[in-house]
């Protein structure tokens, strides 16, 4: 017997058809991935599984009986968690109260005071669980963008739930990490908990899916079992055709030095030097464990931070980036590790956000 039934939904926004007659089943202890490409439905879908739209037709039925979730709280009363893609947390509040949000433990009877031990005890179990050396006191501003996917985990797992939404839940943690969220899953499907796992990265489907169901333009393409999960098939789904590989044809670099930095220490680490050089042409990669400064080399390099010492050089020429329009007036941009936070406006429209870096003061 399915732990979950989804028929024929379907989603219309303005301009737009998002689901047309999808259908999506889930049994116990089951791990379902669902992908698709950008733009296929899959989030749109969730939404709705998780109370956060309405579908404008169809019907969603767990244990064989239609259930009508019209909220996130009638979805978590049935026992449907979210690990949604973009954080829901609030970082003026520490760890503990993050995961316990909206369903603190209380004492003192009818005074209902929070039970901040018990609160805090919980919490720390979670973090364990996952990996998180951290006290459940921190405040989430203080966290990194890897951990704070790490405490939106650990929360949605203690809230006890029997069908568990994993969307892009890996999209920010490093190979360890994933590999910890990995024997988590495993932990959650041997207790008896459904899973939906949306990711772009199909080497973890992989390694984890009991079945994959993959989205096309709003519908659905196609249904694999355990056995026939490879990469292949799965692309072939999504994109709706045999692919063939071409070589990705790449200029050679002429040898000049476009961007090289000379002893640069950062605000972070003042006492540890970096240099490097990047020419025309090549792409650099810059590898490193959580905290060991790659993103504070990035703002420093962008002039959101400062540097302790050192020199930037754009073709040999040394320059000053005190700020991040000195750095655009040298041709040089930053995409930041957390888009929503630090790279876009959400209250403006596509074109204002595409232009802010042109604007005159």
């Amino acid at each position: 017997m399915p732990a979950l039934e989804m028929r024929q939904i379907s989603k219309r926004f303005p301009g737009v058809t998002a689901l047309d007659s999808v259908n999506l089943d889930v049994f116990p202890s089951e791990v379902v991935a669902l992908i698709g490409e950008n733009g296929a439905g899959k989030s749109t879908l969730m939404k709705i599984l998780g109370g956060v739209c309405r579908p404008d037709g169809g019907e969603i039925m767990i244990d064989e009986k239609p259930v009508a979730i019209q909220s996130v709280r009638d979805a978590a009363r049935y026992g449907i968690g979210f690990i949604h893609q973009e954080l829901h947390l609030l970082d003026n509040l520490d760890i503990a109260a993050n995961v316990f949000l909206g369903r603190e433990p209380t004492r003192g009877g009818p005074l209902r005071l929070i039970h901040r031990k018990a609160m805090e005890a919980e919490s720390e179990r979670h973090l364990r669980r996952f990996g998180l050396e951290i006290s459940p006191r921190t405040l989430v501003r203080r966290l990194s963008l890897a951990q704070q996917q790490l405490v939106e985990i650990a929360k949605a797992a203690s809230c006890d739930a029997r069908i568990l939404i994993m969307d892009e839940p890996t999209s920010c943690l490093t190979p360890h990490e994933t590999g910890g969220l990995f024997e988590v899953i495993a932990d959650l499907r041997a207790s008896g908990v459904s899973m939906i796992y949306i990711s772009h990265r199909l080497s973890e489907i992989v390694k984890i899916a009991d079945r994959v169901i993959a989205l096309r333009d709003g519908r659905n393409a196609g249904t694999l079992e355990r056995n026939s999960i490879t990469h292949d098939n799965m692309v072939r789904l999504m994109v709706g055709r045999e692919l063939v590989d071409h070589e990705a044809k790449r200029e050679k670099s002429d040898g000049r030095t476009g961007l090289e930095i000379r002893n640069l220490s950062t605000r972070r680490f003042p006492t540890a030097e970096v240099s490097l050089s990047v020419r025309h042409g090549e792409v650099l990669g810059i590898a490193g464990l959580i905290g060991s400064g790659r993103t504070e080399l990035a703002q420093t390099l962008f002039g959101i931070d400062s540097m302790v010492s050192g020199q930037i050089l754009i073709d040999g020429v040394s320059v000053s980036i005190r700020s991040p329009r000195d750095a655009i007036a040298v041709g040089m941009f930053l995409a930041p590790e957390d888009r929503r936070i630090a790279g876009l406006i959400s209250g403006m429209n596509i074109r204002e956000n595409v232009t802010l870096p042109n604007l005159k003061t």
